[in-house]
């Protein structure tokens, strides 16, 4: 049954972590993307798969090896502008694969549950077109199913303290910080940074002052140019797709030390920003998390195997006892003739046979399977 499966699960994606620029005509679009390009591809395919669009990639799901071109055409993109950019993977790999992706465990923005509602559009826009299949189903809500376990039971937003402290002790000979965002890690690095600094941190609402620690000097985020011009040194960590500094208005940043603490950045690579990477530094936190999260995406990937195989197992079964019925029946027909039974009796009896047989048949190979 292994060799069965690996034959017959498939993922074809493109990751745009690098260039979410080439991904903005995508986003937002849900339902609208997923069951147009889910058509396109229908007239090209004729195997079962499900489309998945996340914030920052697109997997095409599917029961058959599907070329990327088809994925790239079906949402529009310019073979060479993604070159380089995708992947597949098939079989056990693919299994682990989506489970993790459900979790955000492999997102840029690590520990993201958001994907959940993506999995679930995703598998219901299939349903839809009628390019989903009972397997392709039950893995996307088995997916589903898994991240919201993962998330209940354990924090997966996992913030170092040594990427903070690493922060800390770069910003030291610099006074007055502009810190852009005010996700976690905005907040964890304000809150380190207060004692020495005078910090000020952009709010997208402004009425959000709550989220901002204590000392520290709520501004619009729509006045980070000018806040950015004001400041010693800026950092950016914000949990936002795009660019938090357009690539045509840097000038701002020039001559001041820049850290992006993003996934996927916020600072433009024309801009020579410290990025986490960079920092040199142990993410003991988010490693183990990752750790736990994949050994039980292992252990489910395994029991999504077992349950296929004994599913394929039963219906293998079923045929065999099936054919022995209609075997043993024809052996018995010109016996069964020579009753002298009624019409309605033979026919009853006929049926007795069969299921006999077929019951009979199915209860000695699964005692025999224990």
């Amino acid at each position: 049954m292994m060799c069965y499966l690996l034959s017959m699960l498939f993922i074809a994606g493109i990751d745009f972590t690098s260039s979410p620029l080439l991904f903005q005509h995508l986003q937002n679009r849900g339902e609208e993307l997923l069951i147009a390009a889910g058509s396109r591809i229908m007239r090209r395919v004729p195997s079962p798969f499900a489309l998945l669009v996340t914030c920052d990639r697109a997997e095409l799901i599917s029961e058959e090896r599907i070329p990327a071109e088809i994925l790239e055409r079906a949402l529009s993109l310019n073979p060479a502008a993604v070159r380089g950019m995708g992947y597949a993977m098939e079989g056990r790999e693919a299994i682990r694969h989506l489970l993790m992706l459900s979790t955000g465990a492999i997102s840029p923005l690590f520990g993201e549950d958001t994907i959940q509602g993506q999995m679930i559009d995703a598998a219901a826009s299939a349903r839809l077109i009628g390019s989903s299949s009972p397997l392709i189903d039950k893995l996307m809500n088995m997916a589903v199913a898994f991240s919201k376990r993962m998330h209940s039971s354990r924090t997966l937003r996992v913030i170092d303290d040594t990427v903070v402290e690493a922060v800390r002790k770069r910003v030291e000979p610099f006074h007055d910080i502009l810190i852009v965002g005010s996700g976690e890690m905005a907040r964890r690095v304000a809150a380190a940074l207060l004692p020495q600094h005078s910090v000020r941190m952009t709010l997208r609402d402004t009425g959000k002052t709550f989220l901002v620690p204590p000392g520290t000097i709520p501004v619009p985020y729509d006045s980070r140019y000018e806040e950015a011009g004001r400041a010693d040194a800026v950092i950016s960590a914000s949990s936002g797709l795009y660019y938090t500094f357009d690539p045509g208005c840097l000038a701002v940043l020039e001559g001041k030390p820049v850290f992006d603490l993003a996934s996927p950045p916020d600072i433009p690579p024309e801009v020579h920003a410290v990025r986490i990477p960079d920092l040199g530094v142990e993410e003991p936190g988010k490693e183990a998390a990752i750790s736990a999260v994949a050994a039980e995406a292992e252990k489910e990937a395994g029991d999504f195997l077992s349950w296929l195989a004994r599913r394929d197992g039963m219906e293998a079964i079923r045929g065999e006892a099936e054919a022995l019925g209609y075997e043993v029946l024809r052996r018995l027909s010109h016996p069964i003739s020579s009753l002298g039974l009624s019409p309605e009796a033979e026919r009853s009896f006929r049926i007795a046979v069969m299921e006999s047989v077929r019951k009979g048949y199915i209860s000695k190979k699964l005692g025999g399977s224990r």
